[in-house]
């Protein structure tokens, strides 16, 4: 496929973005957004030339260098894991890895204009973090300026009482192009934001799903141009449970299919939340008062629910690892290695993973997660709450908040000029992706994010995606009645949750 055709495929996306607060659900009415061409007579082809680099400075808050005095400035974040670590902050000195060196930049740029001592702190666990953050609010110390933690554990700690309402941060301007709107609409709870994502956050777009596959095999199996298939929209349930089922078979000969064989799609149980959001439903939309309400008891979500099961299951020629082992080597590293070795099509992860694979031999592509069928019309994805990171702010920093709002904002600002071009540019596109196509589809992923509370309440006794996990794992039968037992639990939840939220956190 041509460079020309691509840019102007993602210029027909970028149009149909801006028409729109978030992907709509097949059937769905709730939430449904104006997804058709701006210029109906229009094609994709006639639409757009090859686009210039964005000059980002245009953007410029042109703040005032305010002098604080030598104040503290202190950022609290979560470790994140071993394998997907919080690199938010960190960068320690100048050492000419372009990442790095954006992130140092932006860091003593902050303190230079506007004479602040700046203090990363490296909290822990996201359950760390909370409490940190709890005890300090208790204490009313006022030891952290900003929070950068896990969806889930914000909403959390907004519960808690603990975080200040975004809106209540002067100087902070969330039209802009460094904050993102349309999770600011999805993460709203009673007209209310207390976490907000932004360019700062790279943690958080690293952990955005997507499905990687590998060319060789795609090649070997003559199977059709995948890129062609997702830019022209055709990417769906049907079309990936047919490549998978072409390519699953037994290697060894010994009469089963293990990690070791030939595999169309090998994942882990995370694949099913994946999938889900690559559907755009929303488990849980909201009422007139933009308060929270369940949607998961619907026909529709029965059949998404049955597709996934389709999907990923052993008849399509699926290996789903849970359904041997959950240790981490088996949930990381078998579907790494079932890519690397040229044995696997499709791995659903996430763009960490698309990084794990900068150092291999294997040539492989990136694809966003498929639509549930042809109906649906643009592609979707959900920012993965229980890995990346958020910005949140503690109760206490309304004592600083003219401070706090106008570093917060220039450190956005800052990030969306240099550090996440750099995290883009090297870090994924120039040392990693490997061919125009892959861009394209990055291109799409980041342009289809929507926020969906329901993948945000794990912490709040909501187990929505457990639940799923099991339906799909397990192989069960009758979704409706399979979820049944837990309805009744399920709204008592999330009545609490709204009503906490309703009396502003306590």
């Amino acid at each position: 496929m041509n460079i020309q055709k691509i840019c102007a495929l993602l210029l027909l996306f970028a149009l149909l973005l801006s028409a729109c607060s978030a992907p709509a659900s097949e059937g769905s009415e709730e939430g449904k957004a104006d997804l058709s061409s701006p210029d109906p007579s229009g094609t994709a082809e006639e639409a757009a030339e090859p686009e210039t680099e964005e000059d980002r400075t245009k953007y410029d808050p042109h703040l005032e260098a305010v002098d604080y005095a030598g104040a503290a400035f202190n950022v609290l974040y979560n470790y994140g894991n071993d394998l997907e670590p919080n690199k938010d902050f960190t960068a320690e000195e100048l050492t000419g890895e372009i990442v790095n060196d954006a992130k140092f930049n932006r860091n003593t740029a902050l303190c230079d204009k506007y004479n602040i001592a700046t203090q990363y702190i490296n909290g822990g666990s996201d359950g760390a973090v909370v409490s940190s953050v709890t005890a300090s609010v208790a204490a009313g110390d006022n030891a952290y300026s900003y929070v950068d933690n896990n969806a889930q554990f914000c909403i959390q700690m907004a519960s808690k009482g603990v975080l200040l309402e975004i809106s209540e941060l002067p100087v902070i301007d969330l039209s802009a192009p460094y904050w993102n709107s349309l999770m600011l609409e999805g993460s709203s709870i009673n007209h209310k934001n207390y976490f907000v994502f932004s360019d700062i956050n790279i943690h958080a777009y690293g952990a955005t799903p997507c499905m990687i596959f590998n060319k060789v095999v795609h090649e070997n199996y003559g199977l059709e141009d995948l890129y062609e298939i997702v830019l022209n929209g055709g990417w769906t349930f049907d079309k990936a449970c047919e490549m998978i089922n072409v390519v699953t078979h037994d290697l060894d000969g010994d009469g089963k299919i293990t990690k070791d064989d030939a595999l169309g799609l090998i994942a882990n149980n995370f694949c099913i939340d994946c999938f889900i959001s690559g559907t755009g439903y929303q488990l849980i939309t909201k009422d007139e008062n933009d308060m929270p309400t369940l949607n998961v008891f619907t026909e529709q979500m029965a059949d998404i629910m049955d597709g996934i099961k389709r999907v990923c299951s052993e008849q399509t020629g699926t290996f789903l690892v849970d359904r041997t082992s959950t240790a981490t080597e088996a949930r990381e590293y078998w579907t790494e290695h079932a890519i690397t070795e040229d044995r696997a099509l499709f791995w659903v992860g996430n763009i960490k993973c698309v990084e794990r694979m900068r150092a291999s031999e294997s040539d492989f592509g990136v694809v966003p997660m498929p639509k549930y069928s042809d109906a649906q019309e643009n592609y979707a994805v959900h920012i993965q709450a229980n890995i990346g990171s958020v910005s949140c702010f503690p109760l206490t920093v309304a004592e600083t908040a003219e401070m706090v709002g106008r570093v917060t904002e220039e450190m956005a600002y800052l990030s969306f000029r240099d550090v996440m071009p750099a995290y883009m540019d090297v870090c994924i596109d120039g040392k990693t992706i490997r061919d125009e196509e892959s861009l394209a589809c990055l291109e799409i992923i980041r342009s289809s994010y929507y926020c969906d509370l329901g993948f945000m309440f794990q912490q709040m006794g909501l187990q929505l995606l457990g639940n799923m996990r099991d339906y799909v794992t397990a192989n069960k039968t009758d979704y409706m009645s399979s979820l049944k037992t837990s309805q009744k639990v399920w709204n008592k939840s999330l009545e609490r949750i709204a009503k906490t939220f309703a009396e502003g956190g306590n």
